[in-house]
This record gives C-alpha cells, sequence and structure tokens, in this order.
C-alpha cells in the first residue's frame, strides 16, 4: 500500500480553509458542516454518487452515504442564500480586474443544458418531475426524445474568454415550477444582473443563443430591464426596415455589405461572412413595438446558411460590428464549461431521484464545488500564499514525473489532481 504525498494533507487543508472562506454561516443545526463536507466530498471525489462522495470522508461509507441523502432531502433545508453569497465571495476574490468588460459593461452568457436520465435495470421507481430532453451527439439527424432535466445557466465573461457560471436553475415541463422556460430564464437573467451590480456596480450586456426569440422577452430586456444585448435571431421573424415589411432573411438580402471578416462558429470551423446591419422593429404580441439593430452574417460559403443577431450596441463602425460578432462567438465559453462540469466532476452521472429538491440541491452544492476548485486553481497559479506556490509546483513535479512531455496544467488537470489527493501517478498508474 503506497503513502500519499505529504502535501496532499496540506491540500485537503486548503480545500476545506478554501471551503470555509467561501460559504456562509445561517443554516439550521449543523447543516452548515454537512454542506461543506458534502462540497468537499464532491471536489475530492469528482462525482455527483453520494457514495463517491462518502468514501471521501472517515467511517462507514453506508452510513455517510444515507446521512448525504437524508440532508439533501429535508424540507426545511433551503440552500439559495448559500450558494448566491458563494458566487459572489469568489467574484469578489477574483476581483474585478479578471471580469472582461465591454463599453464598461460585463458580459453575461446565458444557455441551458440537458440532463438526459434514461433508468436502467428494470428500476421502477418513477423520476421525480421528469420531462423531455433530446439526445445529443447522435449520428442521425432524427430528433430522440429521452426522460431528463433542463438546466439553465447564466455565466459572466472572464478577461481570458472563459465562462464563469453565476447562477443556475433546474426546469422540466413536468416540475414543481410550472412556470414557463421564458419565465424562469427571466428570473434567473434578474438574479445574474443583481449579482453583477451588487458585487462590481457594472452594467450588463446579455449574449444568448437563438433560444431567445420571443420578441416579447426583447421587448422586456431592452425595455424593462434596459439592458443591452447581442441575441441570435431566426430568420422567420417578421420586422419592418424603413418602408418595407417581411421576413428577416427576405429583406436582409437588400442590405449593402459593410465589411467581410472571418470568426469562429461554436464547432471552433473558421467562418469567412459577409457582415451588414440595419435597424429595424417589430411588433410583440402585446402590439408593443420594439426597436434593434440587427446584423446579418453570409458566410462566403453557399452550404452555410446566414445568421441574424439582435442587439442594442452600436453599429455605426466597422469595429462595432466586428465587436458584436466576437461578443456573440465568446458565447462558446458556456459550452466549454458544460463540457468541465460534466466531465470534471462528473456531473452526467448522479442518482439522488428521492425528490426534485435533492437534485436540485446536490447541482447546487456541484456549482459550489467548481466555483471553489476555479478559486483554488487561480490563486494556486498566481502564487498568492506560499501554500498555495507549493501547491502548484507540486502539481508541476506530478506532471513531469508522469509524462516525458509534461502537458500544460488545464482546469481539468487541476480538479483530477486535487481528486487524487496527491498520492504518486507514477505507482497507482491514474490517467491525467
Amino acid at each position: 500500500m503506497h503513502q500519499p504525498h505529504t502535501t496532499g494533507l496540506k491540500t485537503r487543508h486548503l480545500l476545506a480553509q478554501t471551503v470555509g472562506s467561501c460559504l456562509p454561516e445561517g443554516l439550521p443545526y449543523n447543516w452548515d458542516e454537512k454542506l461543506r463536507e458534502l462540497i468537499e466530498g464532491i471536489c475530492l471525489s469528482r462525482s455527483l454518487l453520494l457514495q463517491s462522495i462518502a468514501q471521501t470522508r472517515a467511517g462507514s461509507v453506508r452510513t455517510t452515504e444515507n446521512s448525504l441523502s437524508a440532508f439533501l432531502g429535508r424540507e426545511r433545508l433551503k440552500m439559495s442564500r448559500a450558494q448566491k453569497a458563494c458566487v459572489v465571495r469568489v467574484l469578489k476574490r477574483l476581483s474585478r480586474r479578471r471580469i472582461y468588460r465591454h463599453g464598461g459593461k460585463a458580459v453575461l452568457v446565458i444557455d441551458t443544458t440537458d440532463h438526459a436520465k434514461i433508468r436502467s435495470r428494470r428500476k421502477k421507481r418513477p423520476l421525480p418531475g421528469k420531462g423531455q430532453v433530446r439526445l445529443h451527439n447522435l449520428p442521425t439527424r432524427k430528433t430522440i426524445l429521452v426522460p431528463g432535466y433542463q438546466e439553465i445557466w447564466i455565466g459572466i465573461l472572464l478577461a481570458d474568454r472563459t465562462v464563469l457560471p453565476i447562477t443556475r436553475r433546474l426546469w422540466s415541463e413536468n416540475g414543481p415550477d410550472c412556470a414557463s422556460l421564458n419565465l424562469v430564464e427571466l428570473a434567473e437573467i434578474q438574479q445574474a444582473v443583481d449579482i453583477v451590480r451588487e458585487t462590481f456596480k457594472l452594467g450588463v450586456i446579455l449574449v444568448a443563443d437563438s433560444g431567445f426569440r420571443s420578441k416579447s422577452l426583447l421587448h422586456w430586456i431592452k425595455k424593462v430591464e434596459k439592458l443591452d444585448f447581442v441575441i441570435r435571431l431566426q430568420g422567420k421573424l417578421t420586422v419592418r426596415a424603413g418602408e418595407s415589411t417581411g421576413l428577416l432573411e427576405a429583406l436582409a438580402v437588400w442590405w449593402p455589405q459593410r465589411l467581410r471578416m472571418p470568426w469562429r462558429d461554436g464547432r471552433k470551423n473558421v467562418l469567412v461572412s459577409d457582415v451588414s446591419s440595419r435597424r429595424v422593429s417589430a411588433l410583440t404580441e402585446s402590439e408593443e413595438e420594439v426597436s434593434f439593430n440587427a446584423v446579418c452574417l453570409t458566410p462566403t460559403k453557399e452550404s452555410v446558411a446566414p445568421m441574424f443577431l439582435a442587439t442594442t450596441l452600436t453599429t455605426e463602425t466597422t469595429h462595432d460590428l466586428m465587436m458584436i460578432v466576437k461578443l456573440y462567438s465568446w458565447r462558446w465559453g458556456i459550452e466549454t464549461f458544460f463540457w468541465k462540469f460534466k466531465e470534471g466532476l462528473n456531473a452526467r452521472s448522479w442518482r439522488v431521484f428521492a425528490s426534485w429538491e435533492a437534485i436540485d440541491r446536490l447541482l447546487a452544492a456541484a456549482h459550489m464545488a467548481y466555483l471553489i476548485l476555479v478559486l483554488m486553481a487561480e490563486f494556486a497559479q498566481r502564487g498568492r500564499t506560499k501554500q498555495m506556490r507549493d501547491l502548484w509546483q507540486q502539481m508541476e513535479y506530478l506532471l513531469r514525473r508522469r509524462f516525458a512531455r509534461p502537458p500544460l496544467m488545464t482546469l481539468g488537470r487541476f480538479f483530477q489532481l486535487i481528486a487524487m489527493d496527491f498520492p504518486d501517478p507514477c505507482l497507482t498508474g491514474a490517467p491525467l
């Protein structure tokens, strides 16, 4: 039996210290302690399975697993305050310099991800509040629906063009929250905007994909919340441009080209597109008019359809147009976060099906664990303290021991090394 590196014990201490500094007191009974144990367990196990989390604690695994399951199902347990406080504290400790700003405003990115939950082994117990989600990355274009849940995430764009998640919401058409997806998204936008304004005193630019095609939603964002936005539109939207009225895709054909630029789409393919823009307006379902700048990107490849963006940002100069396209392309950072979250913390596989609240609380704890690991990686790389400098040096040492040509230290590898608690990977054969 190999012995863990002595730095591993220091890492557990640093992790516990960081978790304690990011979470406030306030839960009843001893639930603050249980929440910290849950978050530490997710960080160390890189899993949302309660049995895996229980193995990171001292004592009987079965007893700890049952205790965590009972904790997540408590009726009086309210984690929303702790989750918001964790987000605010992590943002403040990362500092305002790490936030990307365009025109003095922070950039928020909103998107949804699916959690497909296909029950196996003839389990008859129904999933609580299950809905229907699509299976992705299939070799066929046919849409296949399976039981599962959707999760709405809003992240803030950092200076290195990565996205840090700040709010999340579990949703299903059959869940206890009977509000429509649009209404839930509005509530999440309000919460994220409040966090940014409270923490940094900054305005906000909202960036979203084509799911936000409701004209009423555009009206609410612009007129009620008074937010700037860059949102992808469908070409089938009826708009008025000058004296002409018709489908956006039909009118945009006649707009003069203002520049040609390369940019990357979601698959990181470089697309060279002709860019044009025009001020347009549309009527909402309540007959209220909402006006915005419409930007049309027509790829030079004939096989690729044009793309349309709605924005309240100015389009007076070619630089303004280029920045609008870049802001939308950086939206892909939230998709990268989804991959890191599901792969780095194994958030694809969780089996807490006792109640809707238990599922939501487990994902909330995983969100806080992700933020704390990002914060530790940031401080270790910067060398904020001697302990953090030692932590980073030890990680680099392990990579040199494991590889002839050591790879770059990425956030995913940082997650893995934290979870290993620094046993020597050359001895354990653990993949990096």
